[in-house]
């Protein structure tokens, strides 16, 4: 029996979602190996499960302790993020043995530089799965300039840190071709995108949206965003842009937190928009609820993401049967996935006017158009996306390496 170290930031009980899928993985790997994780402290943004759920006594959790820290002010979570990959990276120093198998997720991101420096005197077999780009994220996010000393450095720094891995692993196509500038060109690399949950979302037929979301949508097409509200969702451009619409037949629930919901809810407020409304965080546990609350799930990435995340959200908004509006640059995953299986609409921030018009278009009229592209969607997300196959690659690319 091998033993797997997982070093994630986020582990059960946490929710969110890098935490529930590392957890996941720890328990499907747990069914044939000893599972240790090191991992930071639980609750982070409040994302708590309760806590009810039987690990696998195969898994042992190893956890860090840090002070609490405000991740919505830059300095505060830069310091945090700090703090926590010298204490993570401590741990493995000090736990994992030579020939042991690494699994490392790109979050802390500080964390992914340390373990290029520490696989320099440690022997242990190292798969890196990568959830975001660094530092290109930085970039679209208004973090940093690539012509700046700095972002040639953390490039170079980070460079080295990808090459560091035997085995990467990424989300899609776009997130493939950008990796692959950036490590030697015989590198591993291997596609394995997240999963949806099909074993708890599913259509639910006559759901009463006015009851959940608190407001009257009768008549009216509801677009929904749930997940983090963030600078790299691009959501102040989409909402400039669902308000230059003024549909009266459509509503926007967002729900979800993050560094730009505060702006986003002033803003809001200042257009004197009446069908936009923010409902805060929903707890995992819920996700049947508000993806069927809506007709159309939204998922945005700001202009210059490409190849610098999947969102995960994609694969339970399909499995809830609702067609996706995808916003962001054409050719990134989401995209590539909404050409194949026909499941809903991807627009580019370079063509407003086309989204623009789309959304001043829809009316209760195309819900049979919206019907069938959300057949499509469940229908892709239970041949292509199911827990079940994701882990099964996963398993077979970690025990190759």
């Amino acid at each position: 029996m091998n033993r797997y170290w997982l070093i994630s930031e986020l582990f059960y009980p946490d929710e969110v979602s890098t935490g529930y899928i590392m957890t996941e993985m720890a328990e499907s790997l747990a069914t044939k190996h000893q599972i240790d994780v090191i991992c930071g402290p639980s609750g982070y943004g409040h994302t708590e499960g309760k806590g009810s759920r039987q690990l696998s006594k195969k898994i042992r959790i190893h956890r860090v302790k840090l002070p609490a820290f405000d991740k919505n002010r830059l300095v505060s979570r830069l310091l945090r993020m700090l703090l926590l990959t010298l204490a993570m990276g401590w741990k493995a120093i000090r736990k994992v043995r030579s020939g042991e198998q690494v699994v490392l997720v790109t979050n802390p991101a500080f964390l992914l530089l340390l373990f290029g420096f520490i696989r320099k005197f440690k022997r242990f077999k190292y798969t890196l799965i990568v959830h975001d780009v660094f530092p290109e994220n930085m970039v679209p996010a208004g973090l940093a300039k690539e012509t700046s000393f700095l972002y040639k450095l953390l490039l170079k720094g980070y460079n080295a840190a990808y090459n560091a891995a035997d085995h990467l692993v990424v989300l899609g196509e776009d997130m493939k071709e950008l990796i692959s500038r950036k490590v030697e060109q015989n590198k591993k690399i291997s596609i394995i995108p997240n999963w949806a949950d099909l074993d708890e979302i599913e259509p639910i037929a006559n759901f009463d949206k006015n009851a959940y979301l608190g407001c009257d949508v009768k008549d009216k097409i509801v677009i929904g965003f749930a997940g983090n509200i963030g600078r790299a969702q691009g959501m102040e451009e989409f909402i400039k842009s669902y308000i230059k619409a003024a549909n009266p037949h459509l509503v926007l629930s967002i729900i979800g937190n993050g560094a730009m919901k505060a702006w986003l809810e002033q803003y809001v407020k200042e257009k004197g928009s009446t069908s936009i409304y923010f409902l805060g965080n929903k707890p995992r546990g819920e996700q049947i609820q508000f993806l069927n609350a809506c007709d159309i799930g939204l998922v945005s990435l700001r202009k210059g993401m490409y190849g610098l995340g999947v969102p995960s959200k994609t694969y339970n908004i399909m499995a809830a049967g609702k067609p996706v509006l995808f916003v962001g640059d054409l050719g990134a995953e989401v995209s590539l996935y909404i050409s194949q299986y026909g499941c809903g609409w991807a627009f580019d921030w370079s063509d407003e006017k086309s989204l623009v018009q789309f959304l001043a278009g829809l009316s209760v009229w195309d819900g049979e158009i919206i019907r069938q592209k959300g057949l499509k969607a469940l229908h892709a997300a239970k041949e292509n996306f199911s827990k079940k196959k994701i882990l099964k690659q996963f398993q077979q690319v970690l025990e190759s390496v």
